[in-house]
């Protein structure tokens, strides 16, 4: 388990870069059968205790032995990029389980703005025992600047719920961007005792790439060819 926080620690660290969350606000919400809790970027619960882009939180009640979850944003953004990255690590070793979820949402995106934009939805994982997982991204459109946990906007659709054995999926949707946004994921699962799951569900908004790059770029192997044929016919 420590190699995993390690590892999506480094990864956070990476992605983030010199981005300001001065706009933004960003926070966790884990809920059980068993409790609750918000966790907010540098807030109590974070395990780093600093307002960086990045959540840390080592959850645990009578139904999840842990909820444990590596989030990070780039918060406001970038000019070709947003992101928002959730890492999780869950087991009911001990504990009952049942149905839970785990929420991770931002605010505060000005860059990239566009009409249209695409947020696209990866998620992934594997486990073991029995249960079963889910994912769904959601883009906050109103107020400007958008809602933490808001899930009427935008959505990339729902994927899964898939068995906890082992999981992937990739899924998107476009919208208007032209105003700042925030983005939501919602993972819910459903373990039966002493089982467990680790995975990664991440989103992200960019400019779609415009047609006439796409087909300039698409031409080119074709553009080396002919020029391969005609030196050959030369040659010859």
């Amino acid at each position: 388990m420590r190699k995993f926080f390690v590892a999506a620690a480094v990864a956070a660290a990476a992605l983030i870069g010199s981005a300001s969350s001065a706009d933004a606000a960003f926070s966790v919400r884990i809920t059980t059968l068993s409790g609750a809790a918000t966790i907010a970027d540098g807030g109590a619960g974070d395990l780093d205790g600093v307002v960086n882009n990045s959540i840390t939180v080592n959850y645990g009640d009578a139904s999840y032995k842990l909820v444990g979850t590596i989030a990070f944003t780039n918060a406001p953004g970038s000019p070709t990029l947003a992101i928002m990255d959730t890492s999780f690590n869950i087991n009911t070793f001990g504990t009952t389980g049942g149905a839970a979820s785990l929420v991770t949402s931002v605010t505060g995106f000005t860059s990239p703005l566009g009409n249209p934009l695409t947020m696209g939805s990866k998620f992934n994982g594997n486990g073991n025992g029995t249960g079963t997982i889910s994912d769904q991204g959601y883009v906050s459109l109103t107020p400007v600047g958008g809602t933490l946990f808001d899930t009427t906007g935008p959505t990339s659709g729902l994927q899964g719920p898939f068995n906890i054995g082992s999981y992937s999926s990739t899924a998107s949707t476009t919208f208007n961007g032209s105003t700042s946004y925030g983005m939501t994921s919602v993972l819910k699962f459903n373990l039966d005792t002493n089982s467990n799951t680790s995975g990664d569900a991440q989103l992200t908004v960019s400019t779609p790439v415009p047609a006439g790059i796409v087909l300039a770029l698409t031409a080119v192997p074709v553009l080396g060819v002919g020029g391969w044929l005609r030196r050959r016919r030369t040659s010859i």
